[in-house]
């Protein structure tokens, strides 16, 4: 009966499918979720939901191909769903269609549907003594036999439409006729592999396969002529493709007062309807079900039109078409078909946990209170108890909770969090120790050197300056790295006040600007022409565009070109509110910076610099500046090509 499957590759772990569910016939295994087959009843639901594409039905078309390609040709036999299927072609093009894919005949399925009205109507007489259930939705059938099989004599004895027609075409055509049934829905395909009414259909088709058949061979049925159908004329029997079509068929009123009959669609209704009748609590004669909101909405329909559309599509074919007297003719001529049908009980019983139990599996995702069971539904059971039964009969996992892996997860970041905080802290006292160990080592080498002359014959005082002046410049060494430690830490505090970015960029480019000239490095300034205003420390700002510049020019060794550009630009703020920025460029033509490499520019420490040639505290320190200033940066950069760095800053009016 399985004829859904998992495409494991496409699962995503979204739970849709179970939310869908009616049965609970899907098992989640690490992570992925699958069909039962043993539990499904191949409504369709989950294909419906499932955006992934990770359910997926069995597919008859090679069956189909098969049969077309021998002698004689199958016989097609629309469900009577089929003009909501195809609205935009007319019934009788889509017969030539089928005929030209090869099809020897096109016949309506709704005659079956004729055929079975009159079985119930004579069942309905003769029966008073419990509600009968209607037979024609295979998925409501499977649904009884395997989870209220106390329901099954219920059931009423009769096959299903697409059976009947599969009878009628094994009686009285011959006996090498082939038949492909073509249906909206899945269960459809279960239905012709069951022991008890199957045997009459050959193949399957779902009304998308048809289109992809159509496709393959180029057909477009819209632009065909029209064929009359084949085979014996339906009347009242296409209206059982909507909800309520069935009961107004064989005459039972759907009036509350009259409390002949319940009409229920969709899976939530119909399970309520079934559980109520196995109560006692619903005192009507019949009920007639379906798991969709009838075939019209069955889960191989693609139509975007709403359920009253596709009603009214339905209802106006039935009276276009109608011919009563036709349809007595052909209802007499096969009257001697049998009709009849039997059942099984499928019943799996499954374990059902004690209160202590479930208790014990609530705990395990940190559910000890009743306060703890949120009912969010993210795991795709309604409640935090049915999830927790399920765990118990081995069809969930903890991890379907999603509050509780976030909550994991947040105390995982956490610990990451603070572990990288001890592992940063490491790294940044080794490069202290480190860069603060060398000059120090200098100024002890050459103050026991200084003592060392000083306390012998005597020392020039030339070498003793010598020696001195050493120790100075590695003193001063040692003080610019505490500095620019100080910066980093954030120890200093803007002064503020309005102050021109143009003019800042020029105060720094006068610092560096030499070295640029002995590397050959082109300047190109692109200031905006009146001035770009903004609140900030005069000082601090010129570092930052110092360091950027001069880590430009270092960046072209062999020469290149550098601009510097000013502009304004609006951005929209908070609550749609404009925000006017001065945006500065750094750009230069040199050597980039490899990808890997970008993320941790601004991390202390961190440089692909000669170890004379800096610290890796110059970015880091530069992002400190430009934050405490309310503003931010980013870097763009290709390896080969040349990088641009770009600080926003508020501007000032």
């Amino acid at each position: 009966m399985a004829v859904i499957f998992t495409n494991k590759d496409n699962c995503k772990g979204c739970y849709a499918c179970i939310r869908s569910c009616p049965a609970n016939a899907i098992k989640v295994e690490e992570g992925l979720a699958e069909v039962m087959k043993e539990r499904c009843i191949a409504c369709g639901n989950c294909v419906r939901v499932c955006s992934q594409k990770a359910k997926q039905i069995e597919s008859d078309i090679g069956a189909t191909r098969v049969l077309l390609s021998k002698s004689p040709a199958p016989i097609a036999c629309l469900d009577y769903s089929f003009p909501v299927a195809f609205p935009e072609i007319r019934p009788r093009q889509l017969v030539t269609a089928l005929l030209e894919l090869g099809f020897n005949q096109v016949v309506e399925g709704a005659f079956g549907a004729d055929l079975i009205i009159q079985e119930y109507r004579k069942l309905i007489k003769t029966s008073k003594q419990k509600p009968i259930i209607s037979a024609q939705c295979p998925a409501v059938v499977y649904y009884i036999e395997k989870y209220y099989p106390q329901l099954i004599d219920n059931l009423a004895p009769i096959v299903p439409p697409m059976i009947a027609m599969g009878r009628l075409i094994k009686k009285y055509y011959p006996p090498e006729t082939k038949v492909v049934f073509i249906a909206p829905s899945v269960a459809k395909r279960a239905e012709r592999d069951d022991e008890k009414v199957g045997g009459v259909i050959d193949a399957v088709l779902t009304f998308d396969e048809l289109e992809e058949l159509l496709a393959q061979k180029a057909i477009d049925p819209a632009s065909l002529g029209e064929t009359p159908f084949f085979g014996p004329k339906p009347n009242l029997g296409r209206l059982c493709a909507i909800s309520g079509g069935f009961c107004k068929a064989i005459g039972v009123s759907t009036d509350p007062l009259d409390k002949e009959a319940v009409v229920g669609e969709g899976a939530e209704r119909v399970l309520e309807i079934i559980h109520e009748i196995d109560k006692g609590d619903i005192r009507v004669n019949f009920a007639e079900l379906f798991m969709c909101e009838g075939c019209v909405s069955g889960p191989s329909i693609r139509s975007e039109l709403n359920y009253f559309k596709k009603k009214q599509i339905i209802t106006e074919y039935t009276l276009k078409e109608t011919d009563p007297e036709q349809t007595e003719k052909d209802l007499i001529r096969y009257g001697d078909l049998n009709l009849r049908r039997r059942f099984t009980n499928r019943y799996i019983s499954l374990p059902y946990p004690t209160e202590e139990e479930i208790r014990g599996v609530l705990s395990l995702t940190d559910k000890t209170k009743p306060e703890d069971e949120l009912n969010c539904g993210a795991c795709g059971y309604k409640t935090c108890r049915e999830k927790a039964i399920a765990i118990y009969r081995g069809l969930a996992e903890n991890e379907m909770c999603w509050p509780f892996v976030v909550k994991r997860l947040k105390a995982t970041q956490e610990q990451l969090i603070q572990a990288e905080k001890l592992t940063s802290l490491g790294q940044l006292a080794a490069a202290i120790a480190h860069e603060l160990n060398n000059p120090l080592t200098g100024v002890l080498v050459y103050a026991r050197l200084l003592s060392k002359r000083l306390g012998g014959d005597g020392l020039p005082k030339e070498e003793a300056l010598s020696y001195l002046s050493k120790i100075e410049a590695e003193v001063s060494r040692s003080s610019g790295i505490i500095r620019n430690l100080l910066d980093f830490a954030r120890q200093s505090e803007p002064r503020l006040k309005v102050v021109d970015a143009n003019q800042v960029i020029d105060q720094a480019l006068s610092l560096v600007s030499h070295q640029a000239q002995l590397q050959n490095v082109e300047i190109v300034k692109k200031f905006r022409g009146e001035g770009c205003l903004v609140t900030a420390d005069f000082d601090q700002l010129c570092q930052v565009f110092t360091n950027l510049i001069l880590n430009a020019v270092q960046a072209m060794p062999q020469g290149g070109r550098l601009t510097l550009q000013t502009e304004i630009i609006s951005e929209e703020g908070v609550g749609g509110k404009k925000q006017e920025w001065v945006k500065v460029d750094v750009a230069d033509t040199g050597c980039g910076i490899p990808k890997e490499n970008r993320r941790r520019l601004f991390t202390p420490f961190f440089t692909t610099k000669e170890r004379e040639k800096g610290v890796g505290l110059g970015l880091a320190v530069v992002h400190g500046i430009i934050q405490r200033h309310k503003g931010r940066i980013k870097v763009d950069s290709e390896v080969g090509k040349g990088t641009t760095f770009t600080v926003y800053l508020e501007a000032c009016h």
